[in-house]
């Protein structure tokens, strides 16, 4: 697998490179523009060649952009709906005049909708962005979600339904967050757990389909729903997990990204690294959860 982590664009987008290269990443994820902001930046060619410059120079690794929070592919409300829609129709634009190669984005969440009609409008909100952008070498790449709240694309059905709804899902791919899967209740702690998983993977969508991976550990425990990540090893999941992923010969040049804080990943990543054709860990008990904190004692009503 090629490790790499999500890095600041801090002093311009080209700058995500040393960011990287710093850390020996062999893969990297980035923001192309402000990730709670509508604004669409509009960047300049010098900008645009800087990029790919430094690109070429970093050995062509797999690109992986995020796309906007704000994006809700599956509104119930048309303003959001169109204003998600165009800003992923700008995303696609400008990730493939930098030549990234994969775009990583939630479907979103269903709101009032029900759930058949939210994966629904995802596809049909894909479908409207995938004919606009006839051509571009970028990959839309669905992401899992922990299935927080009302958020589709939680298990590997309703990531197909959404593939199959598309008019073009062979420019689909999948990302998959390991602790989003385990938050929605995919273990793979084992190795029964890690082959089910997969065999199920293979079953809808096909493993080629998976382009790059979140590598994250779980703060919560499994099928909790709740998106909490945590660093490699020290979580719920525990090492076991990323030991059969980053040594699957399924994903020898699959991009694994780190989602961590930017003072943890230096460690994170080369806890992966020793990884490599090591022996698998022995298993670890799962965290203990800190008791809850205690209530004040109320105060005597007068």
């Amino acid at each position: 697998m090629l490790l790499g982590a999500h890095v600041s664009t801090a002093g311009g987008l080209d700058r995500a490179f040393a960011a990287a290269e710093r850390e020996g990443a062999g893969a990297l994820q980035v923001f192309t523009k402000v990730s709670a902001q509508w604004r669409e930046p509009t960047l300049a060619r010098g900008q645009v060649e800087a990029f790919r410059a430094a690109h070429r120079a970093f050995g062509g690794a797999p690109l992986i952009a995020h796309d906007s929070y704000l994006v809700n592919l599956c509104a119930d409300k048309e303003e959001l709906l169109a204003r998600s829609r165009a800003a992923l129709l700008a995303e696609v634009e400008r990730c493939d005049a930098l030549g990234v190669d994969f775009i990583a984005f939630h479907p979103g969440s269903a709101g009032t909708l029900p759930r058949e009609a939210a994966l629904a409008r995802v596809g049909e909100s894909l479908s409207e962005v995938l004919a606009q952008t006839r051509g571009a070498r970028t990959r839309l790449c669905l992401e899992n979600t922990a299935g927080q709240g009302s958020a589709v694309g939680w298990s590997l059905e309703e990531i197909a339904t959404i593939v199959n709804a598309t008019d073009d899902p062979a420019r689909v791919g999948v990302c998959l967050d390991t602790q989003h899967l385990f938050a929605a209740g995919y273990d793979l702690r084992d190795d029964a757990g890690y082959d089910a998983f997969f065999r199920e993977v293979e079953a809808r969508l096909g493993v080629e389909r998976v382009c790059c991976f979140h590598l994250n550990d779980s703060k919560r425990a499994l099928g909790e729903r709740v998106d909490r990540h945590e660093e490699i090893g020290k979580g719920h999941i525990g090492a076991g997990a990323f030991h059969r992923l980053v040594n699957d010969p399924r994903f020898a040049r699959v991009a694994g990204v780190l989602e961590l804080p930017p003072e943890v990943v230096g460690d994170n990543l080369a806890r992966l690294r020793a990884m490599v054709g090591a022996e698998p860990p022995a298993p670890t008990p799962p965290p203990v959860a800190p008791p809850p904190a205690a209530r004040k004692p109320r105060k005597p009503r007068k």
